[in-house]
């Protein structure tokens, strides 16, 4: 059976701003925090040098042509810098928890408006906040969907998870017999909302100067389906591997204040090192030729920031246009965790420049070290 994504829907968080002014903004609370800690007046001498010193290492890890120009952040008026940083009280995990609650719930309401059409299934991707009932299944209780939409969690994956909920979702269609068969999934981002300014260390510099917010909405169909007559990327093939001795490159722990991620340098490097083989097999399972496929096909990558894009480039040899698409939303939207993948799908598929039948490959990374691979063509409308 053929399955197909279509009907892309994008919300864009309400703090929409350049790189710049949100490092800006990074440096006063990181000064903020260290002020409120050592119990120093923001007018001293060691204040001012230390929000200098910041200052310059943000902008050297975030700024530059090659990397993100801006990027949203929803949660930028909740983390305000008249909070007490040092204190567990206003920055805990309990209300983070219950600040993604309302944010991920106004975002399924607006997905899903009073008279939208139940989907058969909702698959509710997220990595930046837990609580039940979550906000899929308050929207489908409110909207009384109860009896025709079931609901499924794809949480704590990290940047990968939307390859494996188009696999979910594969699974939900082949398992019914309804002929208008529509699964939806819905991811719901808020990675600002873990920022804590009390952690200097060049790691987490580089976590805070990357990761934005999204939300998107698609629906996962039946090829033959008549809903593709729209738009669509039709799927040929799904590939998952773990990089055997990787699993301390990448974390993403729950502390108490909320949640903190890990990243080692050379993330890039393993990755680049394990790419080919990988692609051979996801290529190979579509049955298509891998080396025709590889030099032709367009592609989405996850930018989990700019050197992964960079490094698979130079390994196989692609065109600026090849990675365009990713190479945007990486500058515009920056790094969305499980929401950035779907945000490039929905760039190739409304952009006319890409002609139908186009082969689109897939690549996203997460904690594991997982590698999911995607194989797509471009449908026909």
């Amino acid at each position: 059976m053929t399955t197909s994504l279509i009907n892309f829907s994008v919300i864009r968080p309400q703090n929409e701003k350049p790189q710049e002014e949100i490092l800006r903004w990074l440096a006063k609370a990181h000064t903020k925090a260290e002020d409120l800690k050592q119990k120093r007046s923001p007018s001293s001498e060691d204040s001012l040098q230390f929000q200098k010193s910041i200052q310059e290492h943000l902008f050297s890890l975030g700024l530059g042509e090659n990397k993100i120009q801006k990027r949203a952040v929803q949660a930028l008026n909740y983390l305000d810098l008249d909070r007490d940083w040092t204190q567990a009280e206003g920055m805990n995990f309990k209300e983070r928890s219950h600040y993604f609650d309302l944010e991920a719930s106004k975002a399924l309401e607006d997905f899903y408006k009073e008279e939208s059409v139940p989907p058969s299934h909702l698959i509710h991707v997220s990595c930046t906040g837990y609580v039940a009932p979550s906000a899929a299944q308050k929207l489908v209780s409110k909207r009384n969907f109860g009896s025709q939409t079931g609901v499924t969690h794809a949480y704590h994956m990290g940047c990968y998870a939307s390859i494996p909920a188009i696999r979910i979702a594969k699974g939900f269609l082949k398992d019914s017999l309804e002929l208008n068969n529509q699964v939806d999934i819905v991811h719901t981002e808020l990675c600002s909302l873990h920022i804590n300014p009390l952690l200097h260390e060049p790691e987490q510099l580089v976590v805070q100067t990357l990761f934005a917010d999204g939300f998107i909405k698609y629906s996962v169909v039946p090829g033959n389906n008549s809903f593709t007559k729209n738009s669509s990327l039709d799927l040929l093939s799904l590939h998952e591997e773990i990089i055997e001795g990787s699993t301390l490159t990448m974390s993403w722990i729950c502390e108490d204040w909320g949640m903190k991620m890990t990243l080692a340098k050379d993330i890039p490097s393993i990755l680049a090192s394990h790419i080919t083989k990988f692609l051979h097999t996801l290529i190979k399972k579509s049955g298509l030729d891998p080396d025709t496929t590889l030099g032709n096909a367009l592609y989405a990558i996850h930018p989990g920031g700019p050197k992964v894009i960079q490094k698979i480039a130079r390994l196989l040899t692609l065109s600026e246009e090849q990675i365009s698409h990713s190479k945007e939303v990486l500058s515009n939207l920056g790094n969305m965790s499980s929401a950035t993948l779907p945000h490039i799908w929905e760039k190739i598929v409304n952009d006319p420049s890409v002609p139908a039948k186009s082969l689109i490959i897939s690549l996203a990374f997460g904690p594991g070290l997982t590698i999911c691979g995607a194989l797509f063509k471009k449908g026909e409308l």
